[in-house]
């Protein structure tokens, strides 16, 4: 059987159950003048219990990422709990009119914040000088999240005032160019040393040109990652060809590039020994067999490829490969050949094959994650992959499942089959029956399940006390 619901920690416990008093005292708030009452006892309280400043940030936490409450709720949360040593704060999706309320209590509560996420407060022009006053103010910060934000002026004020930086999020649709990011680089031996991870520009769009990204690979030695930018070995190559200094390496660990062709990946190679993790689209005939010179890289995520090529790769280097991610191959995927030549893979990740086969049953000895959209996945080849993979702990498959045998999976923990119209109640209870530790069975509305067998196992499910969430969640369920 699925296995029984665990008791929660006491601190688990306790927190909610503070988190629900507060938000009921402060769920009778109107107004700002309606405010100081309920803050006055509710401080008082957590003086008298011993409050410390970790109840303080965990709260806090556990609110604000709460969206399915009311905003009023979560900005007068914010306001009574960003004490001095809460050392982080997300804010979440808040309307629009609470924009400028945020910022200010940000920059009057939050001078002591080490990481600030305002991802959900999109930072409106006539706002940007609250904006620079908190920047100004955040001298220990380290993690600085405004997507959908920045513009040249913005990464120049960071330049001028931050010195302990290690993240920065400008992603999204942005006016930056070389101007502020030069400026942001110029004159700030600090930071420049202290960046590593840059989230910037858009999936798929050359939004920020290469020319102005290749200033951050160039000039941030210790830069690891520039997520969210498409076209990272363009500016690669930009930088190989464009008064390269000898001997010049990057520390890049994740290069995500288009249509990369056969000169962008010598530039790769040469520039980042150290990428563990690479993402190609579309790549050029030949490119594939060049990965086998990235002695670090484990993980492959790939975009319009030909099987053959990447098959031909993992001959060589499949032995380091841990994880493989890949969309819209072209020709004949073998996973009997991916067993044999990949024995640590972990996790496969695949949306749509154009032909899928295999030979001997070959096991897959320490794959934990199958996720297989558009697979065309024969019914003996689903067997495969589940009856040969012992370490199996997650499968999804969103080709129509027909039926499911009676095997023992003894580490399968989630399950989702979104297609299947021939599997029923009696599937579930096999299923309860057959996997000890699963404990989530999704998406169930593509099953011949009816609201009836919901109710039904949902009653069973409570009343042993199993440890099994079934999808979809009934509307009462949402957001608990």
């Amino acid at each position: 059987m699925s296995p029984k619901c665990p008791v929660l920690p006491l601190q688990e416990l306790s927190l909610s159950l503070v988190a629900r008093q507060l938000i009921h005292s402060l769920s009778r708030v109107i107004t700002e003048e309606d405010v100081a009452l309920p803050f006055a006892m509710v401080s008082s309280y957590y003086e008298i219990m011993g409050a410390t400043n970790d109840i303080f940030q965990d709260l806090l936490n556990l609110i604000l990422s709460s969206e399915y409450l009311d905003p009023s709720i979560r900005y007068y949360s914010m306001k009574l709990l960003l004490k001095e040593n809460v050392k982080s704060l997300a804010t979440g999706i808040f309307p629009c009119q609470y924009y400028r309320k945020i910022l200010e209590l940000i920059s009057e509560q939050g001078r002591h914040l080490h990481s600030l996420n305002l991802k959900g407060v999109w930072v409106k022009d006539e706002q940007l000088n609250l904006l620079y006053d908190i920047i100004k103010n955040l001298k220990h910060l380290t993690a600085l999240n405004i997507p959908y934000t920045a513009n040249d002026e913005v990464l120049k004020f960071i330049g001028e005032n931050n010195k302990v930086l290690k993240l920065l999020d400008v992603s999204g649709e942005t006016d930056i160019t070389e101007i502020g990011i030069d400026a942001m680089l110029s004159g700030n031996p600090q930071l420049t040393q202290s960046l590593t991870v840059i989230n910037i520009g858009m999936y798929g769009e050359e939004n920020i040109d290469h020319t102005d990204v290749a200033l951050f690979i160039r000039y941030l030695p210790n830069l690891t990652n520039l997520g969210s930018y498409s076209y990272v070995g363009k500016a690669l190559y930009y930088v190989h060809n464009n008064d390269c200094p000898p001997g010049f390496k990057t520390k890049l660990q994740y290069v995500h590039d288009i249509e990369t062709n056969m000169r962008t990946m010598k530039a790769i190679v040469t520039l980042c020994p150290l990428i563990e993790t690479i993402y190609l689209e579309h790549p050029e005939p030949g490119v594939l067999q060049m990965l086998k010179d990235l002695n670090n890289m484990n993980k492959i995520k790939l975009n319009k490829f030909q099987c053959h090529e990447l098959h031909q790769l993992l001959d060589k280097i499949g032995y380091k490969i841990v994880t493989l991610m890949l969309s819209g191959s072209l020709g004949s995927f073998n996973f009997t050949r991916i067993a044999e030549t990949c024995q640590n893979l972990e996790s496969i990740e695949i949306y749509s094959i154009q032909t899928a086969t295999h030979e001997e049953e070959v096991p897959f000895n320490k794959l934990e994650h199958i996720e297989i959209i558009q697979g065309n996945l024969s019914t003996s080849c689903l067997r495969y992959l589940m009856t040969g993979s012992p370490k199996l702990k997650k499968i999804i498959i969103g080709d129509e499942i027909k039926m499911i045998r009676r095997y023992k999976f003894d580490n399968l923990e989630g399950i989702w089959f979104p297609n299947a119209p021939r599997l029923t109640r009696d599937t579930v209870e096999l299923l309860m029956e057959s996997c000890p530790k699963l404990q989530s069975l999704g998406q169930l509305s593509g099953w011949r399940f009816t609201p009836d067998d919901m109710m039904l196992m949902r009653a069973i499910i409570a009343s042993t006390n199993t440890d099994l969430v079934l999808l979809p969640l009934g509307i009462f369920q949402q957001g608990n």
